[in-house]
């Protein structure tokens, strides 16, 4: 480990780590909090080097947005002292972010999902999924269950099904069936999954002397459970997309029921036989 001194210019120009988080989102909490005004330890940052080049920052890209804007005061000589640690390459870089971050914050499961996207190559901009607060989502798609997982690995898992979901545009009215739509886009693609639910959205359910259509079902009984407070927790989730999943199917086969209710399909044995598929 070495210190190096470099100019706040320079520092800005350093690489951000792969795995960095939300940067303007953060800035905007910290411009009234922490980094309200310099103080002397924000002239200490860290970066990680390999054969003495420096590959990235470590922490401190608050402060350099901040700096880059002209919203935070720089050091009165416009200098940080950089702390290097040598590394084998980007993923022991992406390792020591990690470890740093945890011991100055408590992490915000949108700020990984944000971070995971950002070393992915890749970015979540609709209304529906620009927040990254899909962490629960996540987790029901990948096993069916609300566990603490790894959400990097889901992240990529669900790379090119988020992506699809997230070219789609839609609105944010129905994230409780984020996980719905990302599985039925693994099984049968976004443009038959996609029609579905821009259906939805758009509140484009069919009604006819047969009866209703998935559409029209769900978003009757999505409208009664919001009047009735039942979408929080963990048991009304689950409910939920099991029915949302008969109505996908219903839609599917072209099928319309007179009455008016949904049956719950097991939608934790949904993900695992369409899971087991992509394997």
């Amino acid at each position: 480990m070495a210190v190096i001194e470099m100019s706040v210019v320079n520092w800005i120009d350093v690489p951000d780590n792969p795995r960095q988080r939300n940067t303007e989102r953060r800035a905007k909490s910290a411009r009234i909090k922490h980094l309200a005004k310099y103080q002397k330890p924000h002239r200490v940052v860290f970066a990680a080097s390999k054969n003495g080049n420096i590959l990235c920052k470590i922490d401190g890209h608050t402060r350099a947005l901040l700096w880059k804007l002209g919203e935070l005061d720089t050091p009165p000589d416009s200098k940080v002292e950089v702390v290097l640690f040598e590394v084998s390459g980007l993923q022991e870089a992406k390792d020591l972010y990690d470890m740093l971050d945890a011991q100055a914050t408590v992490k915000v499961p949108a700020d990984n999902i944000y971070g995971a996207c950002r070393e992915l190559g890749f970015r979540l901009d609709s209304y529906l999924l620009r927040r990254c607060a899909i962490a629960t989502q996540l987790k029901i798609a990948t096993t069916g269950k609300k566990f603490s997982g790894n959400l990097y690995a889901m992240v990529k898992s669900w790379k090119e099904e988020l992506i699809a979901l997230d070219k789609l545009n839609l609105g944010s009215g129905n994230t409780i069936l984020i996980s719905v739509m990302l599985v039925a886009i693994r099984r049968d693609g976004v443009d038959k999954a996609g029609e579905f639910f821009t259906k939805l959205e758009k509140n484009e359910g069919l009604k006819s002397t047969k009866g209703y259509d998935g559409i029209e079902l769900l978003g009757r009984v999505m409208e009664v459970r919001r009047s009735e407070k039942r979408t929080a927790g963990y048991d009304n989730l689950m409910e939920i997309c099991g029915q949302a999943w008969t109505a996908y199917e219903m839609w599917i086969h072209g099928k319309q029921r007179k009455n008016a209710s949904l049956p719950i399909a097991d939608f934790s044995k949904v993900i695992s036989d369409i899971n087991q598929l992509k394997t």
